[in-house]
């Protein structure tokens, strides 16, 4: 088969393509649309299909998590993927150099305070806090992912605080103030608030000095049995998310200070999560911790948070073009169609909005595929609530593993945004028992010459 072609006989198969496309049905029969226009045996058969065979199955993920968008705190108990605990590192700065709390103060109590952005899942579940002073010291210039862990005490500062995130609640009395967004309120131990009042001005006069003596938190939560929700805290607002200590003069008791504490974009911050996938359906269990990847014909699972990815493979694009004595085959357009299983449509888990997908190389890294550069609109990845599924089109990665450009390592599907969300998704397989099916749908031309 000829690997090469003239530039008009490939801007002429385009062109056909689009208007076979606008205009003419469906067919699984060659269509000889155009003919008319190429004179002898240098004629165009447009094709269409949507029985390529599809091969794919999930598989247990890992995701950068520094410096996130979002921080996540809670628990949640998905009745398909299992139990998942969110939490996060953090370091602090002072709010003001060269603090000094006076000659006598007297704390009063000290309260980490986080501003809600966002949450996925139950948010009526109560949750149960744990915040523990870190031992080893955070750093910028470090990788951190969902799986890593830093060293810290064993004192609970929060004592086990219980809360249920209220997300709409967007009006908050705080002594003389009123806090105009949705907040939690962690109340932390004295001993916290004494040793950091204990700290002289030196401690104070530089964020890195400060660390030095203050190293930072761990927050996390406890399971839940049921339901649950991932909190998302935006932690560098400083407006709303801070650590504040509260305080008088023993002189002057009627005159309550406070001082605050930030995490702004300059401190090290990442996001821990524990999965516990045993826990998960049978189905799920036996396809990714079992490694039963037939499994996959039937359904496929995503989840965000360093979880599960989605391995997708087309095996026998590489001989498409075996039958072909002359001429080549031009892909006029190729959509990945991932139809939404009924499992998505409980309200809780409610479907992402925004996809991703990258081809695989044989080193097992991976690489942005070629339509992805045609933009959003073209390349798509958006979740369709009216159709329940997710589009991508992909007809420039098709051809070039058709003509043996790339090696045929397969794709893999991802969520956005997995290092600062919480999503999942289940998505029908190529055999699904009900619903859709994923398919591929190609429309292509033989180009004779």
């Amino acid at each position: 088969m000829k690997t090469h072609h003239s530039t008009a006989r490939t801007f002429l198969a385009l062109m056909i393509g689009t208007l076979f496309l606008t205009f003419a049905s469906c067919k699984k029969s060659p269509e000889t649309i155009g003919n008319n226009l190429i004179s002898g045996d240098n004629y165009i058969g447009v094709y269409h299909t949507d029985t390529v065979e599809i091969e794919c199955h999930s598989y247990l993920d890992s995701v950068a998590t520094g410096n996130a968008t979002n921080a996540l705190l809670g628990a949640m108990k998905d009745p398909v993927l299992g139990t998942s605990e969110a939490g996060f590192y953090t370091q602090f700065r002072p709010s003001v150099a060269g603090q000094s709390y006076g000659s006598n103060p007297v704390l009063d109590s000290i309260v980490l305070q986080l501003y809600i952005s966002g949450y996925y899942g139950d948010t009526t579940a109560l949750q149960t806090v744990h915040a523990y002073e870190l031992t080893d010291t955070l750093s910028t210039e470090t990788n951190y992912y969902n799986h890593s862990t830093v060293a810290t005490s064993t004192a609970d500062q929060a004592n086990s605080y219980q809360f249920r995130p209220h997300p709409r609640t967007k009006t908050h009395i705080i002594g003389a103030d009123t806090v105009p967004q949705p907040i939690i309120r962690i109340p932390l131990s004295q001993e916290l608030g004494q040793y950091l009042m204990s700290l002289d001005t030196t401690a104070y006069s530089r964020p890195d000095l400060f660390k030095q003596y203050f190293k930072g938190l761990y927050l996390t939560c406890d399971p839940v049995a049921t339901d649950g929700a991932i909190t998302y805290i935006n932690l560098t607002n400083n407006s709303y998310s801070l650590l504040q200590l509260y305080y008088h003069d023993a002189a002057t008791p009627e005159k309550p200070m406070r001082y605050s504490f930030y995490v702004t974009s300059s401190d090290a911050y990442f996001n821990h999560i524990d999965h516990n996938y045993t826990q998960g359906s049978p189905a799920f269990v036996n396809q990714v911790l079992e490694n039963q990847t037939s499994l996959g014909k039937e359904e496929v699972y995503l989840q965000a948070m360093g979880g599960v990815k989605v391995w997708i493979k087309f095996p026998h694009l590489n001989h498409w073009t075996d039958s072909l004595v002359d001429g080549h085959l031009v892909v006029n357009e190729a959509k990945l169609i991932l139809p939404a299983s009924t499992l998505t449509t409980d309200s809780i888990y409610r479907a992402p909005s925004a996809f991703s997908l990258v081809g695989f190389n044989a080193d097992s890294t991976t690489y942005l595929l070629p339509d992805y550069y045609e933009g959003t609109n073209y390349f798509g990845g958006s979740y369709s609530s009216s159709n329940n599924s997710v589009t991508f089109r992909i007809s420039e990665y098709l051809q070039s593993i058709i003509m043996e450009k790339k090696e045929n390592m397969g794709i893999s599907l991802g969520i956005n945004g997995a290092s600062y969300g919480a999503q999942r998704l289940v998505i029908n397989g190529p055999n699904a028992l009900v619903g859709e099916k994923m398919r591929l749908e190609v429309t292509y031309s033989i180009v004779n010459e």
